[in-house]
């Protein structure tokens, strides 16, 4: 699976790539961003359709990856893409898709955060 490969329609779509901050969804839609199925008009929810997950065996990354697709006629919105991935003392997500938006954050695993300025 190509996890680089983008499929969008920009008339279904109010805003490409909205940023969305630390927000990172590994399921679910942005259907404030949704401006109807540009092919039958609906403009209800969406189905995830051929979801894909991958992961390493030692469970330091994660990637998940399926197209947002109109629950009336199957036309492909979006392509969204999650990854969730340890390294050394942290947790990265990343969310990118063109309906939901680009979302990253990255979390401390240690009860103190390394990165935070020590007051003491």
């Amino acid at each position: 699976f190509n996890w680089k490969l983008q499929i969008m329609c920009i008339r279904c779509i109010k805003e490409r790539l909205p940023d969305r901050g630390s927000s990172c969804l590994e399921s679910g839609s942005y259907l404030l961003n949704y401006a109807g199925c540009s092919n039958c008009n609906a403009k209800g929810f969406m189905n995830e359709s051929e979801k894909v997950s991958e992961g390493e065996n030692d469970g330091s990354v994660e990637r998940i990856s399926y197209k947002h697709t109109c629950q009336e006629c199957g036309h492909v919105v979006a392509t969204h893409e999650y990854t969730f991935e340890v390294d050394d003392e942290f947790q990265d997500y990343t969310m990118d898709c063109d309906l939901c938006g680009h979302g990253e954050i990255q979390v401390s695993i240690l009860p103190d955060d390394p990165r935070e300025k020590q007051l003491y």
